[in-house]
């Protein structure tokens, strides 16, 4: 989120984190992006988000991700548009359009059974034209079922993610770009030893989102 706040061609990053550590320490990392904290408006469902990291170029939004995206879209607006105006397009209706997404950490995260939800999210909140660069983990080699179910971070291999994203409507097209080893070091593959997984794999995907407005 640093790299893409700080580069010219990108005009504003809204991140979301469940965690709010997470959002402090990231602020306490990158003082160069004067993040602060606000509190949402009084207005807003206090279950939905604890609070709002603003800065330079950037918005990190402590919540929920699924609870913020059923929010109404003029509540949801205060959250997003905190502090200054941000580059994202409001379509009139549903929700503030992105030109891209970026999931690292987010749907290896959620429970299995959430997962058609939120890939519709996804396409609710991207841009026609869109594209979304998602990373998911491989538990490829384990010792037992348990292992291979367990989570999070849960596996999402790449035949679970063609059979997610393809079976969206929005979708235009899904690429497999990376496949990297994560078990590199000898303390990587002792501790994934010890939850019964023998091989791991990280998977880089690019989906694009169709030109079209319709799903």
């Amino acid at each position: 989120m640093a790299y893409l706040a700080s580069n010219p061609k990108v005009s504003h990053v809204v991140g979301i984190d469940i965690i709010k550590q997470a959002a402090e320490e990231f602020a306490e990392d990158h003082p160069t992006l004067s993040l602060k904290e606000f509190q949402p408006s009084e207005s807003c469902d206090a279950t939905s988000s604890n609070s709002i990291f603003h800065g330079d170029d950037i918005t990190i939004i402590v919540g929920d991700l699924f609870n913020l995206l059923q929010m109404e879209s003029d509540e949801r607006s205060k959250y997003v548009t905190l502090g200054s105006t941000v580059s994202t397009e409001y379509d009139g209706s549903t929700s503030y359009l992105f030109d891209s997404i970026y999931d690292r950490a987010s749907m290896v995260a959620i429970n299995p059974s959430l997962r058609n939800d939120y890939a519709t999210y996804m396409g609710d909140i991207l841009r026609p034209g869109g594209v979304m660069l998602l990373v998911t983990i491989d538990r490829r080699k384990v010792t037992n079922d348990a292992a291979k179910s367990d989570g999070p971070p849960f596996s999402i291999d790449e035949s679970d993610v063609r059979q997610l994203y393809e079976s969206q409507g929005w979708v235009d097209t899904v690429e497999l770009l990376e496949e990297v080893d994560d078990l590199t070091t000898d303390d990587d593959k002792k501790r994934w030893e010890k939850k019964g997984v023998l091989e791991l794999h990280e998977l880089v995907f690019v989906i694009r989102k169709k030109t079209s407005e319709s799903k």
